[in-house]
C-alpha cells in the first residue's frame, strides 16, 4: 500500500493532475445538477371538494387546476402525475352561501421533493347545499323517426323509476330523468336494450343516480287504423248433418277491425263475416252463451265484437 506521501507526489504529476481535474469536474457537475432549480407545469389536475355530511357541491368555479412545480431535474423527473391530489376541505361550512377558498400548497398533496411554485387558478368559489333523495320516472329519449308505415306500439322501461341523490336546489325542480337517445332510424322490428344509460342534463352536477342504467323493451308494429262496422249479422255455424233451428240473442253485432290504412280503407261489410259455432251443442239442451267469431281478409285484425257473446235459444 502506498504511503500518503507517495500518493501526494503522484497527484503532483501530469497523470495525477488529470485524475484530480476529472474528479473535480464530476463533483462540480453533480453539485450544479442537484442545486439548480428547474420548473414544470402539470395541467388539468382534478379538484376534489369535501363537503360536510349530508351536503353536496352545487357550484364550483373550477373542476381542475394547473400546478407549477420547482425542483431539481431528479425531483421533477420522479414527479408522478397520478399521485398528485388536489383537495378543498369544506366540511366546516354550515350554510349554502357562496364562498371562496384561496388555493395553496396545503391543497395539493405530492410525493417527492418538488416544491409548488404557483397554482392556477389561485382561488376557487364554491356553493354547497343540503343533500336529499327523490324518486322520479324514467323517460325514453329518441332520435330520428321510424320508417314510413311503422309505429311504436309499447315501451317498457325497467325499472320505471330511479332514485336521485343530490343537492336540494337541483332536485326540487326535477320531475323525470331521460335515457341516452335511442336511434329509431331504420327500425322495423321490436327490440330491447340492456343497460341503457341515463343521460341527465348538465345541471345535474353532484347528483347520483341509482341505478345509472335501465333496460328498454320497445315493441314496433306496422302502423294501423281501425274502423267499425255496426249491425253486422251473426250467422249460426252448424256441423254437417246436424241441422238445428236456433235463435241468436242478439243476432247482430258491431265489429271493430284494424290494419294498414290502405287495406282498411278498401274494406266493405261484404268482405266480413260473423258467426257462432254450434257444432258442439247438445240438440236436446239449451245452449250456453257462445263467443262471436269473425272471418276477415288477410292483413285485417279483429279488435273486438260488441257484444262478445250471444245467447242460443232453440226454436220450437
Amino acid at each position: 500500500m502506498k504511503s500518503p506521501r507517495k500518493i501526494l507526489e503522484y497527484l503532483g504529476t501530469r497523470n495525477g493532475l488529470r485524475i484530480v481535474s476529472t474528479v473535480a469536474a464530476v463533483a462540480v457537475w453533480y453539485a450544479i445538477r442537484t442545486a439548480t432549480s428547474n420548473s414544470t407545469l402539470v395541467t388539468d389536475i382534478p379538484l376534489t371538494i369535501q363537503p360536510p355530511p349530508d351536503c353536496s357541491v352545487v357550484e364550483s368555479s373550477a373542476k381542475t387546476i394547473d400546478v407549477a412545480f420547482l425542483g431539481t431535474r431528479d425531483d421533477l423527473r420522479y414527479l408522478n402525475r397520478e399521485l398528485i391530489k388536489a383537495t378543498v376541505d369544506a366540511r366546516a361550512r354550515q350554510n349554502n352561501e357562496p364562498f371562496t377558498v384561496v388555493l395553496g400548497p396545503a391543497n395539493v398533496n405530492i410525493f417527492g421533493n418538488a416544491r409548488i411554485d404557483f397554482i392556477r387558478p389561485a382561488a376557487v368559489t364554491l356553493r354547497l347545499d343540503r343533500e336529499i333523495q327523490k324518486q322520479v320516472p324514467v323517460k325514453v329519449e329518441t332520435q330520428n323517426l321510424l320508417p314510413d308505415g311503422y309505429e311504436i306500439e309499447k315501451t317498457v322501461v325497467t325499472p320505471a323509476a330511479v332514485l336521485l341523490s343530490g343537492p336540494a336546489q337541483i332536485l326540487d325542480g326535477v320531475e323525470s330523468v331521460s335515457t341516452a337517445p335511442v336511434d329509431l332510424d331504420g327500425r322495423i322490428r321490436s327490440f330491447n336494450k340492456r343497460r341503457l344509460p341515463l343521460a341527465p342534463t348538465e345541471n345535474f352536477a353532484g347528483v347520483k343516480l341509482d341505478p345509472a342504467a335501465v333496460t328498454l323493451d320497445m315493441a314496433i308494429v306496422e302502423r294501423s287504423v281501425s274502423t267499425r262496422f255496426p249491425d253486422m249479422p251473426i250467422l249460426p255455424l252448424v256441423a254437417p248433418g246436424r241441422a238445428r233451428r236456433v235463435d241468436l240473442e242478439p243476432d247482430v253485432a258491431t265489429l271493430t277491425v284494424k290494419g294498414r290504412p290502405e287495406l282498411v280503407n278498401a274494406l266493405a261489410a261484404e268482405d266480413l263475416r260473423l258467426f257462432v259455432d254450434l257444432s258442439e251443442l247438445d240438440d236436446d239442451k239449451p245452449g250456453p252463451a257462445l263467443p262471436v267469431r269473425a272471418v276477415l281478409p288477410n292483413g285485417i285484425i279483429l279488435v273486438r265484437t260488441e257484444p262478445a257473446t250471444v245467447e242460443i235459444r232453440s226454436k220450437e
